[in-house]
């Protein structure tokens, strides 16, 4: 039996062929081979400190969003001037627009979410909830921690007793019996805290916007 020849690490040039389209064609055509692999190793290593600086620049911004100051204004321009090293280019305002807009998408997308469990609970499960990291049911740990946030925003709109409403009750067992014990007082506090100020700075402006919108 002949022995199989071993994985080509390297790829070999045709003629008339760049070195650029001889790593296309390798990655197109044998994408889970050892030379592709080091390929997208090699470009991902070469680009990690691009992908870093606009982190950075995006992060600042959005820490600038939610307070405007002295530090957060000093923090964005250090971080601009980290991405310009790092790109080997001077920030043009249609790009600096760009970061700040997706600042305030990250912004907005954590005024739709709930806390992490991690902020809250003192001892976080570790079971995971892929269902609802896909988006596809609200079943799970994470999704009934969603749930229960949601219902308890809901409530605020309508008593301040959130403990005493029916539907948070339920909701809040269906997430104990998954976590396998009991909130534990200050930790239902926080949470109930947290609800609370989502409901008066998000809920309620939106609401007042749209019905002032109907008014006009």
């Amino acid at each position: 039996m002949s022995t199989p020849e071993p994985p080509k690490r390297k790829i070999q040039l045709r003629s008339d062929e760049s070195p650029w389209g001889a790593l296309a064609r390798e990655l197109a055509s044998n994408p889970d081979s050892p030379a592709s692999l080091q390929i997208v190793s090699a470009i991902r290593q070469s680009v990690q400190p691009q992908v870093q600086a606009v982190e950075q620049v995006v992060s600042a911004i959005e820490a600038q969003c939610m307070e405007d100051g002295e530090h957060q204004r000093v923090a964005v321009q250090a971080a601009i001037q980290c991405w310009e090293r790092a790109c080997h280019t001077e920030m043009d305002s249609a790009t600096l627009a760009d970061f700040h807009k997706m600042a305030q998408q990250r912004i907005d997308r954590r005024r739709r979410h709930p806390p992490s469990m991690t902020s809250i609970l003192t001892q976080v499960p570790t079971m995971t909830d892929t269902g609802y990291q896909l988006g596809v049911h609200m079943q799970g740990i994470e999704g009934t921690w969603h749930r229960l946030w949601g219902i308890i925003v809901l409530s605020c709109g309508f008593t301040d007793n959130v403990d005493a409403d029916e539907a948070v009750v339920t909701v809040r067992a269906q997430f104990e019996n998954l976590l396998g014990r009991e909130m534990l007082p200050e930790e239902w506090r926080a949470l109930v805290v947290h609800a609370k100020h989502h409901h008066q700075t998000v809920v309620e402006p939106s609401a007042n916007q749209r019905s002032a919108d109907h008014s006009d």
